[in-house]
């Protein structure tokens, strides 16, 4: 997917993201935690807000191995799931996460994550689905809001894109959200905010100014803002003369 200006093109920094099997691009990095203690009997999802939110990052052959042993525990099996999205084994990551989706106990986590699925599957309008079932089943879900945009955007649903990188913003309680400005930016710049996306820009690449994405897309942008080049005959300015009757 790219964005189009005139007869000039931005690469949206959230097609390649979605593009990717995991997603690491929008999502950060985080050390991955190899717990292997199971957590169950959810009473209220946001309890576990740092699990099923996504922030938590399981070894694959630890949780694997915990969901052998505890095949009917929905939270040890929606990060089963999510550890093979994670992995790229994105068909067995559905064939875990699908049954999940309705069950109250995980279902914005089962769903956040079957969003991010089927983004890299680019099958954008099924992404959109599932990751508006994730915000219904709780709405405090910024990476569902996140996987929304990135949806939206995908489809060229721009103005909704916006709204939801905005809300996913608003919430983003992981350490880095420098991904979700840059998403977010690009989105501004598509519907021709390039100032407003210069901005963001900049306050993303002042919390990260390692992050070469952003310093990529500050100057293409930037490039986009100017004028182009005048390469034809410069026409003379007639005198000033009263207009004609």
């Amino acid at each position: 997917m790219t964005f189009v200006f005139g007869k000039k093109t931005l690469l949206s920094m959230t097609a390649l993201c979605i593009l990717s099997s995991s997603l690491t691009g929008c999502t950060g990095t985080q050390a991955p935690t190899g717990e292997d203690t199971p957590q169950t009997s959810l009473s209220e999802p946001i309890k576990n807000a740092d699990i099923l939110y996504g922030n938590k990052r399981d070894k694959l052959p630890v949780i694997e191995s915990l969901y052998k042993k505890n095949p009917d525990d929905a939270l040890i099996a929606a990060r089963y799931g999510k550890a093979l999205r994670e992995a790229g084994q994105l068909k067995s990551a559905k064939a875990i996460l699908i049954p999940l989706t309705g069950n109250k106990q995980v279902a914005t986590f089962a769903n956040t994550e079957l969003a991010a699925v089927r983004l890299s599957q680019a099958d954008f309008s099924g992404a959109e689905s599932s990751a508006r079932k994730a915000i219904k089943a709780d709405a405090n879900n910024y990476r569902a809001w996140r996987n929304l945009g990135n949806a939206l955007d995908a489809q060229e649903k721009y103005k909704e894109g916006e709204e939801a990188f905005r809300k996913a913003l608003d919430l983003w309680q992981d350490d880095d959200k420098v991904p979700v400005m840059n998403n977010l930016a690009l989105n501004l710049a598509a519907q021709g905010y390039t100032d407003q996306a210069l901005s963001l820009l900049y306050d993303a690449q002042k919390l990260d100014p390692k992050r070469v994405e952003i310093e990529r897309n500050i100057r293409i942008i930037r490039t986009l803002n100017e004028p182009p080049e005048y390469k034809g005959t410069k026409k003379p300015v007639p005198a000033n003369k009263p207009p004609e009757e």
